[in-house]
């Protein structure tokens, strides 16, 4: 269900910001948030989000949703299933829930929901984001994403179903880290970030390849900096630097509707000649 709140008794976008900031630290996300704009602007950077439609896979708190939606995007719906590898607790809508009547939003919601359970009218997204999810779609493939045929098929076949619901020249967003660290290629325990487990992650440039048989084109790829660079408003780095640190990377990526229609032809008559 979508939530419907009058907008009218909060029309200043700064006044909003402030009170996310503070609702955000009254929740405990953080102990003041000043980073929270930063970090949004560093996922989104030059995309507009007034007037747009937006999906984000795997949205956690739906902090990213929240701010989508004070910066004037039309609709914004979030996906977090109470499943391995997502939020475990049924706090976050209730909280979500308040943070969006406070702030006095409409056309927003988030949903208990995989990617694969979710289906919305054709071409309807103009934004889908993804942030330190693409791996969770199906882990198990993930894993064994370089070798296995199968395993490719089936993130193929997820690719597909977020294009089949995305509009054309819509943006697709992915963070994430790539499974190139140094710390794990010396078999060491990063001690920077001790928990990831690399080898559930893969590198942007395979990601990159499977989404191009799915009609996804000119991928960008930028390494993003850490809290402490962004405080001095630098929002990337190296890809060697990455490579010391935690090896977080941005892929960005614009669906052309005819190359997808080009890939499921090409598949169907694989299919039929077989």
């Amino acid at each position: 269900m979508v939530l419907h709140h009058d907008r009218s008794g909060i029309e200043n976008l700064q006044e909003r910001m402030r009170l996310i900031l503070k609702l955000g630290q009254a929740l405990g996300y953080w102990t003041r948030g000043l980073d929270f704009p930063r970090s949004c602007k560093q996922i989104f950077q030059d995309i507009e989000l007034s007037g747009k439609n937006m999906l984000e896979i795997g949205c956690g708190k739906g902090l990213f949703c929240i701010w989508a939606s004070v910066q004037g995007a039309n609709q914004v719906i979030g996906l977090e299933p109470l499943v391995k590898g997502s939020f475990d607790s049924s706090r976050i809508y209730t909280e979500f829930k308040q943070m969006v009547h406070t702030l006095e939003l409409v056309n927003i919601d988030l949903l208990a929901l995989r990617m694969q359970d979710y289906k919305a009218d054709n071409r309807y997204f103009d934004i889908v984001l993804s942030i330190a999810s693409i791996n969770h779609l199906d882990e198990d493939s993930c894993i064994c994403l370089r070798e296995s045929n199968a395993a490719k098929e089936k993130y193929v076949e997820i690719f597909s179903n977020i294009a089949d619901q995305m509009k054309e020249g819509a943006k697709l967003i992915i963070l994430d880290c790539s499974n190139n660290n140094f710390f794990a290629d010396i078999g060491l325990t990063n001690p920077m970030v001790k928990s990831i487990e690399w080898f559930k992650h893969q590198k942007p440039e395979l990601w990159a390849e499977l989404l191009s048989d799915c009609g996804f084109t000119d991928p960008k790829i930028t390494w993003p900096s850490g809290r402490y660079l962004r405080y001095m408003k630098t929002y990337n780095r190296s890809k060697l630097l990455s490579y010391f640190i935690d090896s977080a990377f941005r892929l960005e990526m614009t669906l052309r509707k005819t190359q997808t229609e080009n890939y499921q032809e090409t598949k169907r008559n694989s299919i039929e000649n077989t």
